[in-house]
């Protein structure tokens, strides 16, 4: 049963679990959404899609689904009669294709309204990898040379962006604002995307990086994060030099409830296949730029570097740790380590990146490093791959080994000045082209296409049986591959070689020997120059060793020959069609300052303390040096030192009591109160050692949720989604019965952790709780509860009070409840009035009179109320539709909010008074408050899964009785007894069996998930 339409109607899926299953099943059955009989019975041509599957050179996904693209929610959300999206049918299947066509229909109206603006769209088909580097390539040299990458691994012809807009005058982007990658993490891998396409990012505080996963790698998000960077997610993400904004702040205006209800429908349903399917993560990447300032790059102590680096290498070829493999066995492990994203290749360009991003001996870094890996004995296959990590290294001027020195002819080989050793000048590295026979791919074309998938091939450099020395063997895994026909110029005995391919556009399908080409080190090469044995196989993981093991053999290799066979054998300086090797990593880092961030009275330098044993950051010293002469002698003669948390990336330092004060910039959030400070007066410098904010257990900054800046642009909101209202559908909140899910949705903002601590402070004498962000998320609960009447007095006008300091602080009019379909939830559309003391004389007739009005109040805390102050700009920035004034306040002062002091407006005044026509209340001097209020867009503020754990899986509702109507084990629909109703497990009373039988039968995976 398909049940990933259930995202598509969030944040109200329930009802949807009996729908989509069954327009699932009619589409597949009839290729079209369409269920009008007549309409059908006058079908004469198939569907295109599903007449192309019939072939064995096609696979269909089994989960397409033409409506899944679609937010599906307003089929079954009760709306008002004037509302956006408003659907009119018979039946709630008629509503959701009806709302997919709608949808459709909005979209392409608004495209074309977009491209009579000048919208231009470019489109490359080949390797988005690829692509991105030859971008950095293109950005750095210009057209001085090419990039040498390839459209991608299957093909022979280069990659060169030769068009009119990539001219020097052309008009094409090489920097961009805004990069998402959908879910290419799943097919190449996170490491290899934000290598390639991070440096395309503008530098920029509102440069924006999207990366997304969706298939089911991991138990659970946490995991997934976890594993996603190879490593120690904070410490990876200072090596990037990227900030994913929601694991530091832990808050998001985006539900992910549906998708974890999704997870434990399909662990009760799908017990035999818990392990397998979807589990969506959407991550959102920030350039590390602390406080609109460029964060210093990080020094590392070498032998620290080295640990971080090796622990990530283990990590990153972790498929080859059979250990791990086998103490583990189970269908996910095998999936995973099947699934190979990542080649020694792959590690030199991250460390090519790394390189960039540090200020270490790096000479000296790598050689621990390498002493490191080759030394390990976790990797089985680690050694085998050496020289092919050697040789990486070296082509990206990383290091290079004493073997990858010239000169390279005078190793004990053959002199026969013959081939090879003919060359002039022999470089450290060559190319091998490998000629396959076509006869000899059966291996691969007669295995069933279903059991095939995608196997991943190497090449293989192996000693003779007759080599007089210690037999060796190599592996390299970054090949390429086509299917064509080789022609050549220049001698074989001449380094002016060349390999040109000409591609047979009927690849597979054609008669053409498929050409692989890979480079190797020249001194393994000319260890036996004619005599060594060159393979083209299949690399080893549990899938491949099952389906290829039995016809190819132990070392699954596809085809063998010798060096010295010139008919199937090339050797050149460069790959085919190409002439040089690629270029990676190849940008300038404008994102970054020097060594020291220096002004005329002080340096600053941010170091790096890590864990040796588990190679993660565990500390970051700022370092203030003084070089001012009027402040030495303050600082020699024992003036105080002063550190107070400026933001969470910033201390700041203060020398004396009127002395000057000094900011320490850091590239994550950091804890001062945690921090400790060393003063070296007569070296005159100031060292803060300050551990990283770990917002996984609670120990962040609460008041870290939605940051926002100013820039020249405007405010930039890191984290909340922008909304146009007035395009989103009305709830009619006098359908209270078909309301009561929101309830739930809104009580899931709350994480796990933050739900014990709620029923803690309600079971306490005082009841009082210190957290400000779970008290904002009680009064957001009230505001959406009182709204909606579905828990206590209805109402529209709601205060925030603080009875300590001077009562009521903020004023929130509610217009109406509206469904944000893009981020899964619901968003309050308000008016707001923050009071100040400036305004309060010039609305006090307003404020008298509502007094004798109904309203809720929500009392808040001092904290909370800074809080609401910190937020309130966010939500009026995210819905704006009028612009700035020159003179805005946040540029003016350079901060965002202005203030969150008792009787000071956090907000500009550019929008008041800009609401919508039509936008009023019932109440007295309305007119008054109008003039000042802003309009706004306050949603529910959901922890993020991947930090903390949104709910324990065993306190959700077994959802199981929703969607399963017949017996779990064999499907029926009535009972073995006379045909009577099928009988409920006694414990859960969610699932149905039809017999006693295969309720026994199911026990032993049922049991794993079943519930009181």
């Amino acid at each position: 049963m398909n049940l990933t339409g259930f995202r598509s109607t969030a944040p109200i899926s329930i009802p949807s679990l009996k729908d989509l299953p069954k327009l699932f099943q009619h589409f597949w059955k009839h290729g079209v959404t369409d269920e009008d009989h007549d309409s059908l019975s006058k079908s004469t041509l198939p569907n295109p899609m599903f007449a192309r599957s019939l072939e064995d050179t096609f696979t269909l996904h089994y989960g397409t689904d033409p409506i899944l693209g679609f937010h599906l929610a307003n089929a079954y959300a009760p709306l008002t009669s004037g509302s956006p999206l408003k659907l009119f049918g018979n039946s709630h299947l008629h509503k959701v294709v009806a709302a997919a066509r709608v949808q459709f229909r909005e979209w392409s109206t608004s495209f074309r309204n977009c491209a009579q603006k000048n919208l231009t769209i470019r489109f490359f088909a080949g390797d988005a990898l690829a692509f991105c580097h030859t971008l950095q390539h293109k950005r750095t040299v210009g057209d001085r040379s090419q990039s040498n990458w390839y459209r991608d691994q299957y093909h022979l012809e280069p990659l060169i962006l030769d068009g009119e807009d990539y001219t020097s005058k052309g008009k094409a982007p090489l920097l961009f604002n805004v990069i998402d990658t959908s879910n290419l993490l799943d097919h190449v891998g996170a490491i290899n995307i934000l290598v390639a396409a991070s440096p395309l990012l503008e530098n920029s505080i509102s440069a924006t990086l999207y990366t997304e996963a969706l298939v089911k790698k991991q138990e659970d998000l946490k995991a997934l994060v976890d594993s996603i960077l190879c490593g120690h997610f904070p410490t990876l993400s200072i090596l990037f030099g990227l900030m994913p904004i929601e694991y530091w702040t832990n808050s998001s205006a985006t539900s992910s409830v549906e998708e974890h209800l999704l997870n434990n429908i399909t662990r009760t349903m799908g017990h035999r296949d818990s392990n397998k399917g979807q589990m969506h993560s959407r991550l959102t990447w920030k350039r590390l730029v602390a406080d609109l300032n460029t964060v210093p790059v990080i020094h590392f102590h070498e032998s620290e570097l080295a640990q971080i680096l090796y622990q990530f290498y283990l990590k990153m070829f972790q498929n080859e740790d059979m250990t791990q493999i086998f103490s583990k066995i189970d269908l996910q492990t095998i999936w995973n380590s099947s699934l190979l994203h990542y080649h020694r290749g792959s590690l030199a360009s991250f460390l090519c990146f790394v390189k960039k991003r540090v200020v270490v001996d790096w000479n000296e870094s790598m050689n621990i490093f390498l002493s490191l890996v080759e030394n390990d004995s976790t990797l089985l296959m680690g050694k085998n791959y050496l020289q092919e990590l050697y040789l990486q290294l070296h082509l990206h001027d990383l290091y290079t080994v004493s073997t990858f020195k010239p000169p390279f002819n005078c190793t004990s080989h053959s002199q026969t000045l013959k081939g090879l050793g003919a060359w002039k000048e022999i470089p450290a590295v060559l190319c091998i082209t490998l000629k396959v026979p076509r006869v000899k791919l059966g291996a691969i074309t007669e295995v069933p296409w279903k059991e095939l998938g995608t196997p991943v091939l190497h090449c293989v450099l192996q000693s003779s049986s007759n080599y007089p020395g210690r037999q060796w063997q190599n592996i390299f895994a970054v090949v390429q591959l086509a299917f064509g026909e080789i022609t050549t110029s220049g001698s074989r005995c001449d380094d002016s070689f060349r390999v040109n391919v000409a591609e047979d556009v009927h690849s597979w399908n054609g008669r053409s020997s498929l050409i692989v080409s890979f480079v190797a080190p020249s001194w393994v090469v000319l260890l036996e120059e004619h005599a060594a044995t060159v393979a083209l196989g299949v690399q080893s993981t549990p899938q491949s060793s099952r389906t290829f093991v039995n016809s190819l053999g132990l070392d699954m290799n596809i085809y063998k020959t010798t060096l010295r066979n010139e008919d199937n054998v090339y050797m050149t300086r460069f790959r085919p069609n190409l002439p040089g090797h690629a270029s990676v990593c190849n940008f300038e880092d404008s994102s970054r300052v020097g060594k020291k961030h220096t002004n005329e009275d002080v340096a600053t330098t941010v170091r790096a303390n890590v864990d040796i044993k588990t190679g993660q950051i565990t500390t970051l010293i700022g370092r203030l040096d003084i070089l001012s002469d009027s402040i030495k002698p303050s600082l020699s003669k024992g003036a105080t030192v002063e550190t107070v948390q400026v933001s969470p990336c910033s201390i700041g330092i203060a020398i004396g009591k009127t002395g000057p004060k000094f900011d320490l910039l850091f590239p994550v959030p950091v804890l001062r109160s945690q921090s400790k400070a060393r003063i070296a007066r007569k070296s005159h410098y100031i060292e803060v050692v300050a551990p990283m904010a770990d917002p996984r257990d609670g120990n962040g900054f609460s008041h870290f949720m939605y940051p926002m800046f100013p820039s020249k642009g405007g405010p930039v909101i890191w984290n909340m989604p922008r909304l146009n209202l007035d395009c989103l559908p009305i709830f009619n909140i006098s359908k209270k019965k078909e309301l009561e899910w929101l309830t739930t949705h809104t009580s899931l903002m709350f994480s796990s952790r933050e739900r014990h601590l709620r029923e803690n402070s309600m079971n306490s004498s005082t009841g009082n709780n210190k957290d400000a962000r779970l008290n904002l998320k009680d009064s957001l609960f009230s505001l959406f509860m009182h709204f909606s009447g579905l828990q206590g007095q209805q109402a529209r006008v709601f205060v925030i009070t603080n009875p300590d300091h001077g009562g009521i602080h903020i004023l929130v009019f509610v217009s109406c409840l509206r469904l944000d379909l893009a981020n899964h939830t619901v968003v309050l559309d308000v008016a707001i009035l923050p009071l100040h003391n400036p305004l309060m004389p010039k609305i006090r007739p307003f404020l008298e009179n509502l007094m004798e009005v109904g309203l809720c109040s929500v009392i808040a805390d001092s904290d909370e109320l800074r809080l609401w102050k910190e937020i309130i700009p966010a939500w009026v920035e995210r819905c704006r539709q009028w612009e700035h004034r020159p003179s805005c306040a946040y540029r003016s002062e350079s901060k965002i909010p202005l203030s969150v002091e008792f009787g000071q407006n956090p907000i500009c005044s550019c929008g008041e008074g800009t609401l919508p026509p039509g936008y009023t209340f019932d109440l007295p001097r309305w007119d008054l408050a109008r003039k000042y209020a802003v309009r706004a867009a306050i949603s529910p503020s959901f922890s993020v899964p991947f930090v903390e754990q949104s709910f324990e899986g065993n306190k959700i509702p077994n959802l199981a009785a929703l969607y399963e109507t017949g017996c779990r084990v064999c499907g029926k629909g009535k009972s073995d007894d006379g045909g009577k109703d099928l009988m409920k497990c006694g414990r859960c009373k969610a699932v149905r069996y039809c017999s006693a039988g295969c309720q026994k039968v199911d026990w032993k995976e049922h049991k794993k998930v079943c519930t009181k």
